[in-house]
């Protein structure tokens, strides 16, 4: 792959289509990537059981930056390194915050290895399709915790827009917030994570330079990213300063964007089975 030696790719409106499933093109051209010596780095805003709730998805990539960079993960064997974590007591606060300008969302935390739900949103819950512990209040349970992964805040019916308006007064010093246009999500990390410096610190690690990383990415989330790698693609209807962030376009993930890229870079041939 010419100097390649790390492709890393986001998952959700990239790699994987809008079934969220992964193609048979893009996962035969990273399998046949990593055949040639090239190192399949997830980066993405799911969290490590997330991988495994997309069929071959968590037998493609050889590790995964989870979490928006919160967290490191290694499939093969199920490691997990939590890196970045938001301090309880300020979750607390913006729990309490949240809960009283959106009393009717779900509201979760993950503490890297399990999700715990406070209220009654049916509806909602179809976005993470993971078990779920639930508790009366979550202050009962960040009572115990030093830190939190991040905090959610879901709703049923809200538009994201609308829950962006209803909690946008709300001071959260140290965190940064992620959202998802409409979707009607809203998530909190620590301010320190981000998929760029994320990336960076897993590459530097290893002895890898951002001049051996080929990037994908579609989302404001990704910016970081693709600013930093020495080769970065934005998808095909990605928003202005996500493309303004790439150095190049690839087609849309319905039409197995990265699979083109990685197949047009690789040094051998991709060969079908």
């Amino acid at each position: 792959m010419q100097n390649y030696s790390v492709i890393a790719t986001d998952l959700d409106g990239t790699l994987l289509d809008d079934r969220t499933q992964l193609s048979e093109r893009n996962r035969h051209a990273l399998l046949a990537a990593r055949a040639q010596g090239v190192t399949v780095l997830a980066v993405t805003a799911r969290t490590p059981r997330g991988l495994h709730f997309v069929p071959g998805l968590a037998e493609t990539v050889d590790a995964a930056i989870c979490n928006n960079g919160a967290i490191l993960y290694e499939p093969a064997t199920g490691a997990i390194d939590v890196r970045r974590t938001i301090p309880a007591p300020a979750v607390a606060e913006l729990h309490t915050r949240a809960r009283a300008a959106i009393p009717d969302a779900l509201f979760t935390i993950e503490t890297g290895t399990a999700i715990i739900a406070e209220g009654e949103a049916p509806g909602a819950r179809g976005h993470y399709g993971e078990p779920w512990r639930d508790v009366d209040a979550l202050e009962d349970v960040l009572a115990d915790l030093d830190g939190v992964v991040e905090y959610r805040v879901q709703h049923r019916s809200m538009h994201g827009q609308a829950m962006r308006d209803a909690l946008g007064g709300i001071a959260t010093p140290g965190m940064v917030r992620w959202d998802w246009g409409s979707f009607p999500v809203l998530e909190y990390n620590a301010d320190t994570v981000n998929k760029g410096d994320a990336l960076a610190a897993w590459c530097a690690e290893r002895g890898i330079g951002a001049e051996a990383v080929v990037a994908f990415g579609d989302m404001p989330n990704d910016v970081t990213m693709l600013a930093w790698a020495g080769r970065s693609y934005a998808m095909a209807g990605a928003p202005p300063e996500v493309a303004a962030a790439a150095g190049f376009a690839a087609a849309s993930n319905t039409d197995d964007g990265v699979a083109q890229v990685v197949e047009a870079l690789l040094p051998e041939p991709v060969l079908a089975d």
